[in-house]
C-alpha cells in the first residue's frame, strides 16, 4: 500500500460513489487507521481538522460499501456473479449474508409447501446430487488436454459435440477424441 494521504481517502470516496463496488488499495483500512493515529498525535489544528474530515469520508465509504455488499448478496442469490472487489472482512460479511438469505429462503419455502411437496423437493435434490456425482465419475474417464490451436466445433465418435476451442484452452475429453486430437497435433496431453 502506498502512503495514505487525505487525498487518497478523498479519491477512494469519490470512486465509491459509483454504483459498482470498487477495488480498495491493499491494506486500505489499516493504513487509514495508522494515518488517523499519526494525524491526531500532531495536535496542530490543521491535522486535527483533516483527521476529522477523513473520518467522515471513511464512514461514508464504509456505509456505501456495506449497502453495495448487501445488494450484491441479494443479486447473487438471484443468479448473478458475486463481487470481486471485497476485502477479506467484507468477504466474510458477504458470505454470512448469502448464508442467512439461503436459510431464510429455505424456511419460507418449507412454510409455504405441503409435507408432500417438501418430501418431493428433498427427493429431487437427492436425485440431482446423485446425477452430479455420476457426471463427476464419468468425467474421471475423460482425459485433460491443452489445445495447441483454435478448433471449430466438431462431432466425436460418440456422436457428442465438442468445441469450439481456442488455443490454450484446457478441456476434458473422452479417450478416443483425445487420441485423435493428439495424433493430429492439435492438442497435447496434460499429465495428472
Amino acid at each position: 500500500m502506498d502512503i495514505i494521504t487525505y487525498e487518497t481517502i478523498r479519491s477512494v470516496h469519490r470512486n465509491e460513489k459509483d454504483d459498482v463496488l470498487q477495488q480498495l488499495p491493499e491494506g486500505f483500512y489499516m493504513s487509514v487507521k495508522n494515518w488517523l493515529i499519526h494525524k491526531r498525535t500532531n495536535h496542530d489544528t490543521y491535522s486535527l481538522l483533516e483527521a476529522e474530515n477523513a473520518k467522515k469520508l471513511l464512514e461514508d465509504i464504509i456505509n456505501r460499501r456495506e449497502k453495495k455488499i448487501v445488494l450484491s448478496a441479494l443479486r447473487t442469490m438471484r443468479g448473478e456473479l458475486p463481487p470481486k472487489s471485497l476485502t477479506e472482512s467484507e468477504q466474510r460479511f458477504f458470505d454470512s449474508i448469502v448464508f442467512t438469505l439461503k436459510q431464510f429462503r429455505e424456511k419460507i419455502k418449507e412454510e409455504s409447501m405441503s409435507y408432500d411437496e417438501i418430501v418431493q423437493q428433498k427427493i429431487d435434490d437427492t436425485k440431482k446430487l446423485v446425477d452430479d456425482m455420476n457426471s463427476e465419475i464419468k468425467m474421471d474417464n475423460k482425459k485433460m488436454v491443452k489445445m495447441l490451436e483454435d478448433m471449430p466445433a466438431f462431432v466425436g465418435t460418440d456422436s457428442n459435440s465438442y468445441g469450439p476451442f481456442k488455443k490454450g484452452d484446457v478441456v476434458s475429453l473422452p479417450d478416443d477424441v483425445m487420441t485423435l486430437l493428439l495424433a493430429r497435433g492439435t492438442a497435447e496431453d496434460i499429465l495428472d
